[in-house]
C-alpha cells in the first residue's frame, strides 16, 4: 500500500482555499492529491500531472467523490507552464511536488526500480517518451561516464571501483536484471563497508535519476513555475536526497534574494518519529515551501 510522505505537513503548506486552483505535479499513488481535492469546493480546480500513465489510470476513481473540477494529465511536471496554458489556466494558488517514487512503482517488477525485486534493468517512468534504460547505461556506457554518474547523482564514494568492476564483468556477462546488478555490487564492495543501506542503493539512485532526467525535470519546473503562480501562491516540494534538496534550496534562495517571494521553511520540514515508525521510506524526506510575492 502506498503511504504518502509528510502528508499533513505538505497539505498545510499549501494553505488551501476551497475555491482555489491547485496542482499536484506528481500524482503517484494519489495520496496527496486526494487530500488536496477533498478540501476544494465545486468552484475549486484540481490539476494532477504524472509522467507515468499507469499512475493516472490508477487514481482516476479517487476523484469521482470530490465536487471540484478535476483535470488529470499525462505530463511531466517540468512542462507545467505549457500544460496549464493548454487547459486555459493562467495562474494557480499552489503546487505540490513529491519527488519520491510511489510504492506501486517500486513494487512493479517490470519497471526494474528496486534492487529488492527481480526485474529488467529498465527504470523508466515513461516508456513512451523515453528509450534510454538502465540496462543500456550499465552495458554500453563508458567506465568514466558511469563513475561520474555514480558519484554525482548517487554520492557513491566507491564510484570508480564499482564502474571499473562493472565494465570488466559485462565483457563476459552483460547485466540483465536488477538483482544480478545488485548482487554483483554487494559481493564486491560490501566487505568492510559499515552502513545500514544496501551497497547498491546509491548506484540504483544514480541510474534512476539519469534514466528519467530527474534533475533536468526539477530545473525545468523551477525555471517556469513562477509565471504560473498567483500572488501569495505556494510551492511545496518534497525531496529525498541531497542533490534534489540542494537544487530546490538554492533556487528558493535566489527567488527570495530577487524579491520574488518568501521562503517559509528556514530549515526543511522532516518526518516525525511517529511517521518514521509507520513508513521507513520517509526517512530521507525533506519539505521546503516558498510563497510568491
Amino acid at each position: 500500500m502506498h503511504i504518502p510522505v509528510l502528508l499533513h505537513e505538505s497539505i498545510d503548506a499549501l494553505a488551501i482555499k476551497p475555491d482555489g486552483t491547485y496542482v499536484d505535479g506528481t500524482l503517484g499513488g494519489g495520496g496527496h492529491a486526494s487530500e488536496i481535492a477533498k478540501r476544494l469546493s465545486p468552484s475549486g480546480v484540481f490539476i494532477g500531472l504524472d509522467t507515468d500513465s499507469v499512475a493516472i489510470e490508477r487514481v482516476k476513481q479517487l476523484f469521482q467523490e470530490f465536487p471540484c473540477r478535476t483535470i488529470l494529465l499525462h505530463e511531466n511536471f517540468r512542462n507545467i507552464a505549457s500544460a496549464l496554458a493548454e487547459q486555459n489556466i493562467d495562474r494557480v494558488d499552489g503546487v505540490l511536488l513529491d519527488l519520491g517514487w510511489s510504492s506501486y512503482q517500486i513494487a512493479d517488477a517490470n519497471r526494474g526500480l528496486s534492487f529488492m525485486i527481480d526485474g529488467p534493468l529498465d527504470m523508466r517512468l515513461d516508456t513512451v517518451g523515453n528509450e534510454l534504460t538502465a540496462g543500456e547505461m550499465i552495458n554500453e556506457w563508458g567506465e568514466e561516464t558511469l563513475a561520474d554518474l555514480f558519484y554525482i547523482y548517487g554520492d557513491e564514494k566507491l564510484s570508480r571501483k564499482i564502474a571499473r568492476l562493472i565494465v570488466e564483468h559485462r565483457v563476459r556477462t552483460p547485466f540483465v536484471t536488477t538483482t544480478q546488478l545488485a548482487d554483483f555490487i554487494k559481493l564486491h564492495i560490501a566487505k568492510g563497508r559499515h552502513t545500514k543501506i544496501h551497497p547498491a542503493t546509491r548506484v540504483f539512485q544514480a541510474l534512476r535519476i539519469t534514466v528519467n532526467d530527474e534533475y533536468g525535470a526539477i530545473n525545468g519546473f523551477l525555471d517556469t513555475i513562477l509565471q504560473s503562480m498567483k500572488s501569495g501562491g505556494r510551492i511545496a516540494i518534497i525531496s529525498f536526497h541531497s542533490g534534489e534538496d540542494r537544487i530546490i534550496k538554492h533556487r528558493f534562495k535566489e527567488w527570495a534574494d530577487q524579491g520574488l517571494g518568501t521562503i517559509l521553511t528556514k530549515k526543511p520540514i522532516v518526518p516525525s518519529d511517529t511517521e518514521l515508525s509507520q513508513n521507513i521510506r520517509a526517512r530521507s524526506a525533506k519539505l521546503r515551501i516558498f510563497q510568491t510575492l
